[in-house]
């Protein structure tokens, strides 16, 4: 458990215990030291739980927004590759204008494409389908005759 896991626990042990926001703070500094959590979040969570909150856990937070992994980018990304499956990454960063870790996410997730060979290929590729006819080692023999 994190210390302020434990330190919202012990919140919740002095609120019960009928113990002031402001008793509360200062026994988690004696017992937290230079890790307390600010004042401010204690009694923001003491006053959280004397409104009824049972759950210790912080809530979830969705984080920042990414503005380059939308529709618009993975349609142009996708048209680009199918025009050509030789495009490096770095390549498909300076024509799409996103960085490069959004370009391996959209390559990776959304169209579900990986690099074989210096190629994009979708994953559920059939290497044993997939193989091209081998030269025949007297066709190549007859190339080189025809060079000299």
């Amino acid at each position: 458990m994190s210390d302020f896991a434990e330190q919202r626990s012990a919140i919740k042990f002095y609120l019960r215990n009928e113990i002031s926001a402001a008793e509360t703070f200062r026994m988690l500094q004696r017992a937290f030291g230079e890790s307390t959590m600010s004042q401010k979040n204690v009694y923001k969570w003491y006053k959280d739980f004397k409104e009824g909150r049972e759950c210790t856990d912080d809530l979830e937070r969705l984080g920042r927004l990414s503005t380059s992994i939308d529709e618009q980018h993975v349609k142009k990304i996708k048209e680009l590759v199918l025009e050509n499956r030789r495009l490096t990454i770095r390549d498909l960063v300076d024509m799409v204008g996103i960085s490069f870790g959004s370009v391996q996410t959209i390559l990776k997730d959304h169209l579900g494409l990986r690099k074989v060979k210096s190629r994009l290929v979708p994953r559920t590729l059939n290497f044993f389908v997939s193989f091209s006819p081998k030269i025949p080692l007297i066709s190549f023999r007859n190339r080189l005759i025809h060079l000299t």
